[in-house]
Formats: C-alpha cells, sequence, structure tokens
C-alpha cells in the first residue's frame, strides 16, 4: 500500500479550515484517513506537501501529520515483511472502521462544512438524509450501485410529487458527486440510471383577489391567524419575508389617512420605503397592523417566529383556502405588483412600492 499526504480545501476563503488526510492507494482503490489537523488553505505548501513556516505552529503539526504516516508506513512494512498483506481490510481494522462511512452519515458529515447553509435549510437536509436512509440503511458509500439509485427512485415516487422526486435526487446525486471527487466511490451510480425527465408545470406566481379574499375568510387560532395575517400584510405591501420579519412597531406612523410605513429595506444594498397603507388596497393593510398593534408586547408589529414554521403553516393555509399553489412571500410580491399594475399604469410607482431601485438615464 502507498502512503500520501495530501490537501484538498472544500472552499477558497482562506479563512475556512479544512484536514490535512493520509491519501492510501491499493489495488486502484484510494481510502482516506484524518490526521487530526486543521489549516486554512494559505498555510499550505501543495509542492512540499506539508504546513509553511508562516503557520504559528507549523513545526509542531508537520511532526503530528509525519508521525500519523510513519505509523502507517511502519505497519504496512511490518506486515508485509511478515508474509502478510496490508489491505483496505487491515486498515479497516487499524482506524476502527473509521474509512467506512454509510452514504447518510458522509451527507451528515458534509453539512458540517457547508457553514453559508441556512437554518431552515439544514432542517430540510436533515430530513433528506432520514428519507434515504429510511430507504438505504447503513449501505456504505463505496457500495452505491444503480441499483440502489433505483430502489430509492421507487421509494421517493411512491410519497412524493413529481417535482419533490426531482428535488431530491438532485440532492442525493450532489453528495454522490462528492464521494466521486474525495474517491471514496469510484463513480457516479447516476450515470447507469437514468432518470425519467421531470417538466415542471409553469408557476403560478399570484393570487387573484378572491383567493386573498378566501384567505382571509378562514376561522383560525391566534397562532395560525398571525401567519395568515402577516402572509396577507405582504401580499398588501409587497414586503420580503426578511423585512416582513423585521418590521417594528416603531416602523409604522399614524397620519390623518391611516397609517404610514416607513423601513430600510434589508436584501441588497437596502432602499427606503413609505407606503401609505392606509391608501392601499383599501386600507386591507392597515386593519392588519391595526389589528397586531396591541395585540402583543413584542417590538416587531407580528411576534416572532421560525422561517421553517411560517412555511410550514402555509402549506397548511393553502389547503385549507383550497388555493393550488405554493405559498410563499415570492408569491406575495408578486401578488402585490399585479394588484398595483391593475389600478396603475405607472411602472416606476409599482417599482418603487416593492423597493426596487429606479434608474432614469
Amino acid at each position: 500500500m502507498q502512503f500520501k499526504i495530501i490537501y484538498n480545501p472544500k472552499n477558497v476563503s482562506i479563512s475556512h479550515k479544512t484536514e490535512v488526510q493520509i491519501e492510501c492507494y491499493y489495488n486502484r482503490k484510494y481510502k482516506y484517513i484524518g490526521t487530526g489537523v486543521y489549516i486554512e488553505p494559505n498555510y499550505w505548501d501543495k509542492d512540499k506537501r506539508a504546513i509553511t513556516a508562516k503557520h504559528p505552529q507549523s513545526s509542531t503539526v508537520n511532526n503530528i501529520i509525519k508521525t500519523k504516516l510513519r505509523e502507517l508506513e511502519t505497519l504496512s512494512y511490518k506486515t508485509e515483511d511478515a508474509g502478510g498483506v496490508f489491505d483496505f481490510n487491515a486498515l479497516k481494522n487499524l482506524t476502527g472502521g473509521k474509512d467506512k462511512q454509510t452514504f447518510c452519515n458522509f451527507i451528515a458529515e458534509c453539512l458540517k462544512d457547508e457553514p453559508e447553509l441556512e437554518l431552515n435549510s439544514i432542517v430540510k437536509y436533515k430530513y433528506n438524509i432520514e428519507i434515504i436512509r429510511g430507504v438505504l440503511s447503513e449501505i456504505t458509500i463505496d457500495k452505491l450501485t444503480a441499483d440502489h439509485i433505483q430502489k430509492l427512485d421507487v421509494a421517493y415516487r411512491e410519497k412524493y410529487a413529481d417535482s419533490t422526486v426531482a428535488r431530491l435526487h438532485i440532492f442525493t446525486e450532489k453528495y454522490i458527486k462528492k464521494a466521486v471527487i474525495k474517491k471514496l466511490l469510484r463513480e457516479n451510480p447516476y450515470d447507469k440510471y437514468k432518470l425519467p425527465k421531470f417538466k415542471a408545470e409553469p408557476k403560478k406566481t399570484m393570487h387573484t383577489m378572491a383567493e386573498l379574499d378566501a384567505l382571509a375568510a378562514l376561522d383560525l387560532t391566534h397562532s395560525v391567524a398571525m401567519i395568515r395575517d402577516r402572509y396577507l400584510f405582504s401580499c398588501y405591501t409587497g414586503l420580503r419575508i426578511s423585512d416582513n420579519l423585521a418590521l417594528l412597531k416603531t416602523n409604522i406612523a399614524d397620519s390623518a389617512d391611516g397609517y404610514v410605513v416607513s423601513i430600510r429595506t434589508i436584501k441588497g444594498i437596502g432602499h427606503d420605503l413609505i407606503l401609505p397603507i392606509g391608501l392601499m388596497f383599501d386600507g386591507r393593510a392597515d386593519a392588519i397592523a391595526r389589528r397586531w398593534m396591541t395585540a402583543h408586547d413584542e417590538k416587531t408589529l407580528f411576534p416572532a417566529v421560525s422561517r421553517t414554521y411560517i412555511s410550514t403553516v402555509l402549506t397548511i393555509l393553502a389547503e385549507m383556502a383550497k388555493i393550488d399553489k405554493h405559498l410563499t412571500f415570492h408569491v406575495a410580491r408578486h401578488t402585490c405588483a399585479s394588484l398595483l399594475a391593475d389600478i396603475s399604469s405607472n411602472p416606476f410607482l409599482i417599482m418603487e412600492i416593492l423597493g426596487h431601485a429606479v434608474y432614469i438615464n
């Protein structure tokens, strides 16, 4: 067996630490052993395969890596000198089987190296892992085949709509490709199992006034009514979910014509919004704001909740109101734009209300 010190940073950021590993090559296959040493990319000399002197503890950590490498080389030499074979089974016994990972555990480990993921994405991804685990159980990465992909495909289609099946396969293949790059898997089994092509239906990206009235008419508990009202509030104001969540009671002032919302948008470089909601859409957003202004003691107009909870409740509300659309705040913004277009032919006014930058040459 041949051994080599390698370093493959997973992120180009100089502040992102990645583990230095020992590559084990035997019979045209590769395995990787962690050294426990994590460094930033700017401390690695790829020509010398060592940590540069710029690292404050370069001498110590280089010795740790070289010691682990020598231990493997010595064990390999002694085994073969005694007439034995130091193969991957011997390596497995040496490492306690840590070189073998189930596919699901591999995905979970990869998630730890994706710090840019938002909490709602992490929750969704962990749910996806459990779906895969229910089908593949303890299948290790190196054992994945096209038959396993077919088994997953059947299981996905038994429970989920075609659009969800397509997203689950995109998720699954993403981490299979990572395993191939890491040489934990020789080839991508998706290359041998061709999935039926998914053709998405045109998205329904706005509500009719009848649908908004159906939502408003629902008899709901306090917590669910709050999600419904904050969604309708965005339908009538065009606020993104980030601005909806951050909207403070102090951002709202009373006037002779009703409430006026003054807020600086969060997304992008930010844009000052002044929305006379008392004059917009027969004061529907004004009525919602007045209902929640005194309904609780928090600083925000609506009580604080997670995006995951909002998404879950919106799915339930769509079913209750018999609306065949995904209720998202992107749809809410489109709805506001559509309602504004019905009453105004001025595109600059619509852009201003939605918080888009207006450029005039």
